[in-house]
């Protein structure tokens, strides 16, 4: 397996999905609008690994020469195994120094709390110390219950692929 992160290009109907790669670190391109044919050429000219529950683009995709992930069933923990075994991915984390925005799908960087004070709710300013702003949208993030979760989800997660 190479160090190489692969990129994806998820299909409309795979948002959360899109959204647990996103945490993850991998770059996923995802448009709730996209049309098949437009979803391939982004496949080819980024080459971008095309995810799917459509078998009609999952052979178009591989008829234009562009990977493609078949995703069945609707378990967002068998999805994700799905996409590591046909891609090669391994040992999950979250991990706030490579997690994507969930949103836009841009970068988080740290981001100094004082700078954000007016921007986050006092009682979350108050308790949490840490917080990274995503480099697109400016969405600000921080470890609160829902990091737990994902941890959680995570552990789920690697359990099934060993």
């Amino acid at each position: 397996m190479s160090t190489h992160k692969p990129t994806f290009a998820v299909d409309a109907m795979l948002g959360n999905l899109a959204r647990r790669l996103r945490l993850l670190g991998y770059d996923s391109k995802y448009d709730s609008a996209i049309d098949d044919p437009d979803l391939i050429k982004i496949g080819e000219k980024q080459r971008r690994i095309i995810v799917t529950k459509d078998e009609n683009l999952c052979k178009s995709a591989e008829k234009a020469g562009v990977k493609s992930v078949l995703i069945r069933g609707n378990d967002e923990i068998e999805q994700i195994f799905q996409v590591a075994t046909k891609v090669g991915l391994a040992n999950f984390s979250i991990d706030t120094t490579s997690s994507r925005c969930v949103i836009c799908n841009g970068k988080l960087g740290p981001i100094d709390k004082i700078r954000i004070m007016d921007k986050v709710p006092s009682g979350i300013y108050e308790r949490q110390e840490k917080f990274w702003m995503c480099s697109d949208c400016k969405k600000i993030y921080w470890e609160g219950t829902h990091f737990e979760k994902l941890q959680e989800f995570v552990q789920k997660l690697n359990q099934r692929l060993r």
